[in-house]
């Protein structure tokens, strides 16, 4: 089997299924919807690209992270959120179509910005500078592929055969996340089997990382209650935020760079980070239900004695 095997093509593949799956559960209306009142967006995209960022910039400089290690950081801050945060709000019944709608905005605008805050860490940190570029026609074309056009291809399924999509949303609710897992854990294990010292340096990496996670996603949740976003709004950004694409900021510190120290924060990063983002957002969902069944009560206590 090639070595690269999980993330040429068993990842891609699992991607597009996922997006066609989640196509499947939408129409045109949620995204006409979203588009009408962009406020979700915006905040979205504000958590994404200007909080992460300055929140990963405090905690390299708490923890005293070395240079490597810090500008790794502030990588994985500047890269936009993955598909995962749609198969989450997928599987949560959150704001499906504002996840994709921010995944695909942010990873066009990301080609201009990490190159950008990349270039800014490396002289800050390090006294360096790189001019380093993502191709933008290439990015482009990868988002298309991936996502936009199989969860176009959901939605037109879902337009022409409603009882079939509705047939294929139970299975596709336990096959999605069930290849999700198997890439994962190829891309982590066959793939990185010998990053042994990834072990030797979780201990010094996972309480920043799991810090910028968590971090993100409470500010995240906290910006969707300030600007009284809706309750699947108030999912959604927070795992936008704290869903990062890896894959990606592998890509820029092993591939771009050339140092394997950076690439090891992401490699933490996502160890955890999928585990944590569907406990956090089962975690507001079940608050959030407890809320309005305890005010419901107190509406018909008030009825009922009036």
């Amino acid at each position: 089997m090639n070595s690269n095997f999980f993330s040429n093509y068993f990842l891609p593949a699992t991607l597009v299924l996922i997006m066609w799956g989640m196509g499947l559960s939408l129409s045109w209306k949620h995204f006409s919807n979203v588009l009408r009142f962009p406020k979700a967006i915006i905040v979205g995209l504000f958590a994404q690209m200007v909080v992460l960022p300055i929140l990963a910039l405090i905690l390299t400089i708490a923890f005293k992270m070395p240079p490597a290690y810090a500008v790794g950081l502030m990588i994985v801050a500047s890269c936009p959120g993955g598909a995962s945060a749609g198969l989450i709000s997928h599987l949560l019944k959150a704001n499906v179509a504002l996840s994709m709608t921010l995944t695909t905005i942010n990873s066009v605008v990301c080609v201009m910005t990490i190159p950008w805050l990349v270039d800014w860490s490396l002289g800050y940190f390090m006294g360096q500078h790189a001019l380093i570029s993502l191709p933008f026609w290439h990015t482009v074309r990868d988002i298309a592929l991936l996502t936009i056009l199989p969860a176009g291809v959901g939605l037109w399924f879902r337009s022409r055969y409603p009882r079939f999509s509705d047939m294929a949303d139970k299975p596709l609710r336990y096959l999605m996340p069930a290849m999700l897992l198997v890439a994962f854990v190829g891309v982590a294990g066959a793939e990185h089997s010998g990053t042994d010292q990834v072990f030797g340096f979780v201990g010094d990496l996972l309480p920043p990382t799991l810090l910028l996670n968590g971090g993100g996603m409470l500010f995240g949740l906290l910006l969707a209650f300030l600007f009284k976003l809706g309750p699947r709004s108030r999912i959604t950004i927070p795992l936008e935020v704290g869903l990062q694409n890896v894959s990606l900021a592998i890509f820029v510190s092993q591939v771009i760079l050339g140092n394997n120290q950076m690439a090891l924060v992401a490699v933490v990063y996502s160890s955890f980070s999928f585990g944590t983002a569907v406990l956090f957002g089962y975690s507001i969902k079940e608050i959030t239900r407890l809320i309005r069944r305890q005010l419901h009560r107190l509406r018909v206590g008030r009825k009922t004695k009036i």
